[in-house]
């Protein structure tokens, strides 16, 4: 894994220093570290919030990525209504698979299907590597998306038929809830392909960046995955990885490295929770409008709350 950076800080100067892991992958925690410091509630507060690139998590190919170009290549595509795209790394495989095909690009893609956005983050992701946004729904989640998503005309006898180009770790809940929505309503019946274009597996870290847990206080996770490799790490510093699920459950703040978890949305507040190794009050999250600046008022939230702990204690 790449070596850690030096910390960078929101201040230069603060009543209390709180020490924050930013876990996604290398070079791509620009956005939420600008967020960080210009956050006026960490500055009324007068935290020092400073800022350590641990990632968690790292990308490769998935199994059905050379199925996806294969489709571009052959203009297939244009049997889908829909591309349902649900993350900023979704986005990219897509466009790099687009440009890798042999009759696709992206003037013929987006004339020949719609594209949907899971949230806003994603689609400016979209938009700036070329690729029309056609629906974003309300709620930047799965299950909101699959309850919003427009069906075309003609019920069963024409379902709308969605291409889903998605992580191997990726939840079932779009296709739950299209599968739900074609139950209850026969004006929206949904024929689904799910493709997993890429995979996020686990970062191992090196002896500096384990040295590093000792000293974060919130943990950023911006993925399950992220949820996932960070207790990987912490059970190699803990001696822990012997240990079986039940047992690490009872090691108590230990079990999660001395953490509180900032997580970007529900489903990797939810990873944090089903994984019993986190009281759920020690769970950061935005209940509403995930993405980067609501993140970034959960970490501040999560940071402020650190710190009267400690004028407490």
């Amino acid at each position: 894994p790449p070596s850690s950076p030096s910390p960078e800080s929101t201040t230069s100067s603060s009543t209390s220093t709180i020490r924050a892991a930013l876990t996604r992958e290398a070079g791509k925690n620009t956005k939420l570290r600008t967020a960080l410091t210009n956050h006026d509630g960490l500055k009324m507060m007068g935290v020092n919030l400073e800022m350590t690139e641990l990632p968690c998590i790292q990308h490769a190919d998935g199994s059905d990525r050379p199925a996806l170009i294969e489709l571009l290549s052959g203009g297939t595509i244009e049997q889908f209504d829909y591309v349902v795209i649900t993350s900023p790394e979704a986005a990219r495989v897509l466009a790099s698979a687009i440009e890798e095909s042999d009759e696709m690009d992206l003037v013929k893609f987006n004339n020949a299907v719609q594209v949907a956005a899971v949230g806003k983050a994603t689609g400016k992701v979209l938009e700036s590597l070329g690729v029309d946004v056609d629906f974003v729904p309300s709620q930047a989640t799965g299950e909101t998306l699959a309850a919003e998503l427009p069906a075309t005309p003609g019920g069963g006898d024409s379902p709308t038929k969605v291409l889903y180009p998605a992580s191997a770790k990726a939840r079932n809940d779009i296709q739950e809830g299209l599968e739900a929505r074609g139950e209850k309503e026969d004006t929206a019946v949904f024929d689904f392909t799910r493709l997993n274009t890429y995979d996020t597996v686990p970062a191992t870290f090196d002896a500096d960046q384990l040295a590093l847990i000792d000293d974060i206080e919130v943990a950023c996770f911006g993925s399950p995955s992220a949820v996932d490799a960070w207790l990987r790490n912490v059970d190699v510093k803990g001696g822990y990885v012997d240990m079986d699920d039940e047992e690490k459950k009872k090691l108590g703040p230990d079990g999660n490295g001395n953490v509180v978890a900032a997580c970007i949305g529900t489903t990797s507040a939810r990873a944090c929770l089903e994984s019993g190794r986190w009281h759920a009050m020690d769970i950061y999250y935005p209940k509403e409008n995930p993405g980067v600046e609501s993140w970034a008022a959960s970490i501040a939230q999560a940071a402020g709350d650190i710190m009267e702990r400690k004028f407490w204690s």
